[in-house]
């Protein structure tokens, strides 16, 4: 299923990904017995619902074309590693920093990344707008806010010609672009299913 979505979506998974991936999603349902990572419902939808909407952020073309040069990717609320994790295994070539300000997520996601050897991942605790970051190529965020409150967040450790990605549903969207916002005007959407969902989301992508 996860091979197909990547297929789908012209991305190349790195070889271990799969065998990353299925250590990651155990780490994860073992913790979520003691820690509220995901809701119980998404257990049995870690793949369909979870790994494969972290992966869509790497589609953007701005991504994959600009390896060449050390980059640097913020995650806002990365809560159980999502994208954080799956963004850190299909791009090892860049550096990921997840920001989450619950220490028993951010416990987890040490624990993830000292099990899956993820030298590129660095956790820290605190809001990613107030924690020192700056001057990020890249910063990412998945049911955190609005979509103008997380763009202001993410403008704030941005730098000049980078780029802010999220995803929302789809149908919200639509409601904004109906109401003429701003930010939407400035932006390249993406409309997307997940596997075996129904609901259509959107890949929204600001360059600053």
């Amino acid at each position: 299923m996860l091979a197909d979505f990547a297929k789908k979506h012209n991305l190349v998974l790195p070889e271990n990904f799969p065998s990353k991936i299925q250590e990651f999603c155990k780490l994860l349902l073992e913790a979520n017995k003691t820690t509220n990572l995901v809701s119980k419902n998404d257990e049995q939808k870690l793949l369909a619902r979870h790994v494969a909407d972290s992966l869509i952020f790497a589609t953007t073309h701005n991504v994959g074309a600009r390896l060449i040069a050390p980059l640097h990717w913020a995650d806002i609320g990365s809560g159980a590693g999502f994208p954080a994790i799956p963004l850190c295994l299909y791009f090892p070539q860049i550096r990921f920093y997840a920001t989450e300000s619950r220490k028993k997520r951010c416990d987890f996601l040490k624990l993830a990344k000292l099990n899956l050897n993820l030298p590129n991942l660095e956790v820290i605790q605190g809001k990613a707008e107030s924690c020192g970051l700056k001057n990020m190529d890249f910063v990412s965020c998945r049911a955190v806010g609005s979509l103008d409150e997380d763009f202001e967040r993410a403008k704030k450790i941005l730098k000049r010609g980078g780029h802010f990605l999220t995803v929302k549903s789809k149908r919200l969207i639509d409601e904004m672009k109906a109401k003429n916002n701003k930010l939407l005007k400035r932006a390249n959407i993406t409309a997307y299913l997940l596997p075996e969902e129904e609901m259509e989301y959107a890949l929204v992508h600001i360059a600053l």
